[in-house]
C-alpha cells in the first residue's frame, strides 16, 4: 500500500518546467547585497518623491492660472454690473446706497431726483437688483 500512496504523490508534482513563479526552481540566485538593495530602493524613492514635487507644482501653477481666469472673469461681470446702474446711483457712495435705500435702485434713484408720490407712479419701475430681491423675499418670509 505505501508503494501505491507515494505513485499518487510523484504524479500530483509538477514537473520543473511547469513550476510555479515562487518555486525554488525557479529562483535566481542573488547577486546583490543588502546594501545595493537598499541603496537601490532609495534612489526609488528619491525618485517618486522628486516626480511627486513636480506634480504637484505643475497642479499648483494650473491651478493658478484657473484662479486668475476667474478672477479676471469675476471683474469683468462686477464691471457691467456696476455699468448698468444709473449714474446717480454709481457716483453714491455704498454705505448710502445700502442704510438709506436698502440697496433697491428704484428707490435710491426716487431719492436722488427727489420725486414726489404723483411723480413716482408716472415712473417707469427700474428693475431690482438681487439684494433687494433678497431682502423683499426675506421680509415677506417674516410675516
Amino acid at each position: 500500500m505505501s508503494t501505491v500512496a507515494s505513485n499518487a504523490h510523484s504524479d500530483d508534482r509538477q514537473p520543473e518546467e511547469f513550476a510555479s513563479p515562487g518555486s525554488v526552481a525557479n529562483r535566481t540566485p542573488r547577486t546583490h547585497n543588502k546594501h545595493e538593495i537598499r541603496q537601490l530602493a532609495e534612489e526609488q524613492r528619491q525618485a517618486m518623491i522628486e516626480n511627486f514635487d513636480l506634480e504637484v507644482e505643475d497642479k499648483i501653477r494650473s491651478m493658478m492660472a484657473q484662479l486668475e481666469a476667474d478672477k479676471a472673469d469675476l471683474q469683468l461681470k462686477a464691471d457691467c454690473e456696476i455699468a448698468q446702474l444709473p449714474s446717480c446711483v454709481r457716483d453714491m457712495p455704498l454705505k448710502a446706497f445700502l442704510h438709506e435705500y436698502n440697496g433697491d435702485v428704484s428707490t435710491a434713484v426716487r431719492g436722488v431726483l427727489k420725486l414726489d408720490n404723483e411723480r413716482q407712479d408716472s415712473l417707469v419701475s427700474l428693475p431690482e437688483t438681487p439684494l433687494a430681491i433678497r431682502l423683499r423675499r426675506k421680509a415677506a418670509a417674516n410675516h
